[in-house]
Formats: C-alpha cells, structure tokens, sequence
C-alpha cells in the first residue's frame, strides 16, 4: 500500500479542517451574528463567496465522487429558486431578497454537496457538526453571560442564530450526524453534554422534546453495553442538571418581574402539561395560511409567500401553501423515501433523519438555511455509500487492418463503490 504523499496530506487536512470549519461556520450563522452584533467586520455575503468557492476548488483536487441520492435532495431547493426568480408567481416588495436567500442557500448546497463527495467526506462532516454545536452553544452562554445581544426574544437566548427556535434545531441534527458518524459512545454523550445547555437557554418547548427523544432512545439503545460508564455519568450529570434547572428558573425573573412568557414555558415543560405545551398564536397562524391553502390548493400562491404573509409554523403546509400539490408531494416523498432507505439499510442514519423528520410539523423556513441542507446532504451520504465519477478514458486502438476498425472509445460514467 502506497504511503500518501506530502500534497494528499496537504489537500486532505485542508478539506477536513479548512473546509469542514467554513461549513459548520455557515451551519451556525456565525458570520452573520457575529457580524450584526460587531463582533467582526466580515461581511457574511462575502464569506459565502469565499467559502463556496474554497469548498468547491478543494474538493476538485481532492477527486470527488458523486452520492446521486444528494441530486436529489437538491431538487426542492432547486424548484423554489426557479420558481422565486423566474416564475414569480409571489410578488412583493421583498422577492429580490428573497430571491437572493435562495441563491445563496443554493450555493451552500452545491458546496456541501460538493465536499461531501470527497473520500474523506466523513471526517470533515463531523468535524463541521461538531464545529457548528459549539459555536452555537458558546454563543448562547456567551449571550447569557452579557457580554452579547443576539436573540430577538427578550428571556430567551438564540446565540449567532438570532431568533430561538433554531438553535434546538440546528444542535439536534448536528448531533444527528454524529450518532451517524461516530461509533464512540463515550464521545457522543460529549457532544449530548455540548448540545443539552445549547437546547436548554432558548426556553424552546418542541426543542428539549425532541432532544429528550432523541438522546434518550440513543442512551438506552447502547445502555447495556456501557452500563458502568452512564453510571458514572449519572452521578456527575444529576447534580449538573440541578444546578442547570436553577439557572433556568433564575432566568426567567429580571429583579423583583418575572418574565411570564419563560416562565410558562419551563413550568409546561417541568410539569409536561400538554396544553401549556401548545402555542395559541402558532395555532392561529397555521389556521390562517391553511384558510390560504385552500383558496388555490394546486398549485399554490407561489414560493415567498410563507414568511412573508403567513407563518404556518408546519413545513408541509408551508410547502402546499408555496408550491401547491406537486411541492408537497416532493417534500413528503423525500422523508417517505429517506424513512425507506433507513429502514431497509437496519436503522442505519435513523437517529439523523428522526432528528430532521421532528420538527417538520411545528418548523417553518428550514429548507433555507445551511444546517438543514447539511444535515439532509449528510442523510443522503451515509443512506447511499455508493458513488459515480465521471470518467474520460481512452482504450488503445488496435492495429487497423483491411477486415476490422476499432473506433476510439467514447465518455464512460464509471461507478465506483
């Protein structure tokens, strides 16, 4: 076996760490929080720019292999831009902006695409969800210190992402990736310790649901293989997450006023009241963008309209509303199709994809940022291990004689396992 050389060394540890850190960056807005609070004067536009174009030119050299099944996943993204930019069925005073949002979304996408189709695609993956954990974690604790103002919600803490409902996300598909990459037990409930005060400081109900879920069926599942370690682990953790409800519970008073909104929230969460857990305002908004569904439900209003006029706060609807039947359709049969492959592969990415599949019904607007297209592109990678690269190969002409001639040999696709 040949010793790798001195430029694959360089070309890989460019792409695991250079690569894998811009892509968990972007997965957490950093760039762009950090930016809008002052915390750095790079434009988040132009670090797109660069980090597309530097994941793009380094997975060149590093010989890429395409995962037909991330075409796939591209598919819807690619529908809405068409539909944004060219149709402009929806129009209003924000479709260049929001045109804009889905180019750049698009660009992400084909980056991510692009990395992950690398031979070391794996390592920088977990590199960039590890990466993406921590700083949206650090972020919420560094909000919840003073030293920062991120979060656009009084009492509850967003960290670089700026609004609280997507750090829960965005820390329980990250986290996703890593059961689906790591075989490390002991690390993994690591980065479950990483993603616990991150879901926790946001106050997020449907967040700490799905991350209980999630955890919890992780732990279990491998409990008896790893009994006397989570017995170390309990002693440490109880006392932790004592102290950690307190500083909760302290969060939600601002001197002698208590912040009822916080408080409703933990007191419905600690007691698993189920209708505390429900939002009147989220169901009233569902009830009108669906009043909206019906009024064209074919082919819908056209892509912009959710978020702009309505919050359904349900990504199904949001899609019908948008994209009308044939949008729904392609969103529902990408879980059926995901949902199949882990199924019929034993499980394999199935903590990933519950992870996504989750927050469809109370999520809204995931399908535009970078951590939902990373996390699916991930899906897709680790569902579909096969890869195809396109080839020019050129066979050795025979030597012509009077009774036979070889033509020259055409562009093969070549796949390779």
């Amino acid at each position: 076996m040949l010793r790798p050389t001195g430029w694959t060394r360089f070309r890989e540890w460019v792409l695991v760490w250079v690569c894998g850190s811009m892509l968990g960056a972007l997965a957490a807005d950093a760039v762009i929080g950090s930016y809008d609070t002052g915390l750095q004067p790079i434009k988040p536009s132009l670090f797109t720019v660069v980090a597309v174009f530097t994941c793009i030119m380094v997975s060149l050299v590093n010989k890429p292999r395409l995962c037909l099944a991330t075409l796939v996943i591209a598919l819807l993204p690619a529908v809405r831009l068409f539909d944004a930019a060219v149709l402009r069925r929806f129009d209003s005073s924000f479709q260049d902006q929001i045109t804009m949002d889905l180019a750049r979304t698009m660009l992400v996408l084909l980056a991510i695409i692009a990395v992950l189709s690398t031979e070391k695609w794996e390592k920088t993956a977990l590199w960039a969800a590890i990466c993406a954990m921590l700083l949206t974690t650090g972020s919420e604790i560094y909000e919840m210190l003073g030293f920062a103002k991120f979060s656009s919600i009084p009492g509850r803490y967003a960290g670089f992402n700026s609004h609280p409902n997507f750090p829960p996300v965005l820390l329980c598909e990250m986290l996703g990736i890593v059961f689906a990459l790591s075989k490390n037990f002991r690390f993994n409930c690591l980065m479950i310790a990483v993603a616990v005060p991150g879901v926790a400081l946001t106050y997020g109900r449907s967040g700490m649901i799905v991350l209980a879920l999630l955890c919890g069926s992780y732990i279990l599942l491998n409990a008896r293989r790893n009994f006397g370690f989570l017995m170390i682990v309990t002693a440490i953790a109880l006392p932790l997450l004592g102290i950690g409800a307190a500083v909760l519970e302290s969060g939600t008073q601002h001197g002698v006023m208590k912040d009822k909104n916080t408080a409703d929230r933990l007191e419905a969460i600690y007691d698993l009241d189920f209708e505390k857990l429900k939002s009147p305002e989220r169901l009233k908004d569902l009830s009108d963008a669906w009043e909206a569904v019906q009024q064209k439900p074919l082919f819908g209003h056209g892509t912009g309209i959710s978020g702009t006029i309505y919050a359904p706060h349900n990504e199904y609807v949001s899609l019908w509303l948008e994209l009308g039947i044939p949008g729904l359709v392609l969103f529902a049969g990408t879980w059926l199709w995901l949902i199949a492959r882990s199924v019929l592969t034993g499980g394999r990415a199935g903590y990933l994809v519950f992870a996504l599949l989750a927050y469809t019904p109370f999520g809204q607007g995931r399908i535009e940022v970078p951590h939902f297209s990373f996390a699916m592109v991930a899906a897709a990678c680790v569902l579909w291990p096969k890869r195809y690269q396109l080839t020019l190969r050129s066979l050795k002409q025979a030597p012509q004689t009077s009774a036979a001639f070889t033509p020259p040999h055409p562009q093969t696709l070549s796949r390779q396992g």
